[in-house]
């Protein structure tokens, strides 16, 4: 076999394995985003199963789901029907955390909660869609949320806008229940931003 054919041969294997490289961060990013929402629903129903049943000995979830429930764990899933958005909600915006699902900002409302409850999300990442369609999103879509206590809270889209990163004013807080939803926008010069008013909370079926 000639060197030049060699040559072409080694050129080709790693021309492939280039091309799978983001193929191979996408899977694992997805793959930890769906074992966290399992987690999570997993970890509601098992909730639900002892409130309910007071004549069964309370059982204590595994060590693994109550290290993903603690400080940096889930603590509720976001969904967006609209954009077929569907991912865990976490504490902080480290980049573990939104390598792997959506962050909320700590100084913020919680979920459900009098104020504006900010949560963030990356925008083209290898490891997942993301925030990145929340661009497409329509005033008057809703946006929904399960709590760690599963009760699902609704809120409407009232308002889009893109701002500086070091706009702070979406972090304000009143007495309203708010949500404010965020994203990197224009090759993340700017923000995307979407706010939305509480429509209602309902139980988790």
């Amino acid at each position: 076999m000639s060197i030049r054919k060699v040559v072409a041969g080694l050129l080709i294997t790693a021309g492939i394995a280039i091309m799978a490289v983001p193929f191979f961060w996408r899977a694992t990013g997805e793959k930890q985003t769906e074992q966290l929402i399992s987690e999570f629903e997993q970890t509601l129903e098992d909730d639900y199963d002892e409130e309910t049943d007071v004549e069964e000995e309370q059982t204590s979830i595994s060590e693994e789901d109550e290290a993903i429930l603690k400080e940096g764990g889930v603590i509720g899933i976001i969904e967006i029907p609209g954009l077929d958005i569907r991912y865990p909600v976490m504490e902080g915006t480290t980049s573990k955390v939104l390598n792997a699902g959506i962050g909320h900002i700590e100084e913020t409302a919680g979920i459900g909660e009098s104020g504006n409850c900010v949560l963030c999300g990356h925008n083209g990442s290898r490891y997942g869609t993301f925030f990145t369609p929340l661009s497409q999103i329509s005033i008057g879509d809703e946006v929904m949320i399960t709590d760690k206590k599963g009760q699902e809270h609704i809120y409407e889209v009232t308002e889009t806008e893109v701002v500086n990163p070091y706009d702070n004013s979406i972090k304000t807080q009143g007495e309203e229940k708010e949500l404010t939803l965020f994203t990197c926008s224009q090759k993340g010069t700017m923000r995307f931003v979407v706010r939305c008013r509480y429509k209602e909370a309902g139980v988790d079926e």
